[in-house]
């Protein structure tokens, strides 16, 4: 073999070699592009399946908050005199026993007496002028608001001091 064959021969694997190691060099850069983009669309389809899932628990605990607004209104009218007989104090546990399923359940209740109006958790269905309270302070609550996970699920109907 000719000195000038085994010089073209050594450039031919020297140019094959580089157009190898770009072609693994591409080849990786577009399997990690692949596989980030894989990793990305898990995490936004464990967030869709997470918002979904808030959804649809919240979705449940709104259609079960009249039925814990109105037990919560009969245990308030037990007479003073039946309060301490034991069938008035088991619909005491068990209205504990609702409190603590919405609390493990992450609904909280939303905070309105003294409180500033806001849009997103209170909705007005009334107001007074009373130049003693601060503007747009709630003064009564006519029905109870709840949020789970920083989401108002159902907003507290307040009456407000507007002095406009």
């Amino acid at each position: 073999m000719s000195d000038k064959k085994k010089k073209r021969d050594k450039e031919e694997k020297k140019y094959k070699k580089k157009d190898f190691e770009m072609q693994a060099v591409e080849n990786l850069a577009g399997w990690q592009k692949a596989l980030a983009d894989y990793q990305n669309l898990e995490k936004e389809m464990d967030k869709r399946l997470s918002n979904m899932n808030d959804f649809v628990a919240s979705s449940f605990i709104l259609e079960l908050l009249p039925i814990f607004d109105n037990y919560q209104v009969a245990i308030s009218h037990i007479p003073e005199t039946e309060q301490k007989k034991s069938w008035a104090v088991g619909l005491e546990h068990i209205l504990k026993m609702w409190e603590v399923f919405l609390s493990d359940h992450g609904v909280d209740r939303i905070k309105t007496i003294d409180s500033q109006f806001d849009p997103n958790l209170h909705e007005a269905v009334g107001q007074i002028a009373d130049a003693d309270q601060d503007d747009q302070i709630i003064i009564e609550e006519k029905s109870a608001g709840y949020k789970a996970k920083d989401r108002t699920i159902r907003p507290a109907k307040v009456i407000i001091n507007n002095l406009e």
